[in-house]
């Protein structure tokens, strides 16, 4: 029924997606006026303002305002270009976003080592799947993302089918060692991206480190993948050129790494996508309550269970 209910869903805003995007402009545009004549519309209005003003404590007070509204407003033209690329031909998609250092990724795919790439919630990351253009003609080769599943089904079967359109498999979080194990064992290489700036549970946290000014819980699954395997490891570092048109440009982090230490990838991470946002600091996610956990409320956590872990006499 979910994926009946999807695909009703699908329909719907395929239609509303053929109308050109100066009239979907046009829609945020009105939509941006009334969020900043009527504040309580914004979406997540406290959250964006404190995120700001914390990661960015030597900025003045016109800076961060400058820069709340300029995130609204790609926010929002994010959206209306997420509704676009539900019809958008590849010919659209390609010209919106642009990709740079991909012929490093394939002349290794070639060689046999396949890649684990690190993003953020920067720009319109939906259009990152459409670099599989560069090697869908590899033998063997299979593109991938890893996502959470979703509390809603009808939501989970939508996002599945929009983001299919590229060639790529969405794996959930859970199944992905698995995955990628059998596609090493079957001889092929592949491509999976991380989005790995998101904040997690607390069971999930392993390691702390200081990003955006504070200290701050990060994800490592997608090292410990990237170790177990020894893949490649890049960075997809992603800017915005002009309103709707993006560029993505590979970075290669380490091309071998089952001996690195533990934690580096990680840690080269967050220092690439620190420098990334800072760089464009409106077209990051600032809405996600990125801070909600804080080392002290971690540690008293630790130590709760700590002491709940401890046989009894």
């Amino acid at each position: 029924m979910s994926k009946v209910i999807a695909n009703i869903l699908f329909g719907i805003v395929w239609v509303i997606s053929l109308l050109p995007m100066p009239f979907l402009y046009l829609f945020a545009d009105i939509i941006w006026l009334l969020m900043y004549i009527c504040p309580p519309l914004r979406y997540r209005k406290k959250i964006v303002q404190n995120n700001l003003a914390l990661s960015f404590p030597e900025k003045d007070r016109k800076w961060l305002r400058r820069t709340e509204r300029r995130f609204y407003y790609q926010f929002l033209c994010q959206i209306m270009e997420g509704l676009k690329t539900v019809s958008a031909s590849k010919r659209w998609v390609h010209r919106h976003m642009e990709f740079t250092g991909y012929d490093g990724i394939r002349k290794d795919l070639l060689k046999g080592r396949s890649v684990i790439g690190y993003l953020g919630h920067m720009g319109n990351w939906e259009l990152i799947p459409s670099m599989m253009r560069f090697f869908e003609d590899l033998d063997g080769f299979q593109g991938c993302q890893v996502y959470h599943k979703l509390e809603n089904p009808v939501m989970e079967q939508f996002m599945l089918k929009l983001r299919s359109k590229y060639g790529t498999q969405s794996i959930p979080m859970e199944q992905i060692m698995r995955r990628l194990l059998e596609f090493r064992n079957a001889g092929n290489t592949f491509v999976v991206g991380m989005i790995a700036d998101q904040v997690p549970l607390w069971w999930n946290t392993h390691y702390w480190t200081q990003f955006m000014n504070r200290k701050t819980p990060v994800f490592t699954g997608s090292e410990r993948l990237a170790r177990k395997l020894d893949t490649e490891v890049w960075y997809f570092h992603i800017t915005r050129k002009r309103r709707g048109y993006y560029k993505c440009d590979f970075q290669l982090m380490y091309d071998h790494t089952k001996e690195l230490p533990e934690f580096a990838v990680t840690e080269k991470y967050m220092r690439l996508l620190e420098d990334n946002i800072k760089e464009n600091p409106e077209i990051w996610l600032w809405t996600h309550n990125r801070w909600k956990r804080n080392y002290e409320e971690y540690h008293q956590w630790l130590m709760q269970h700590q002491n709940a872990d401890r046989p009894r006499n």
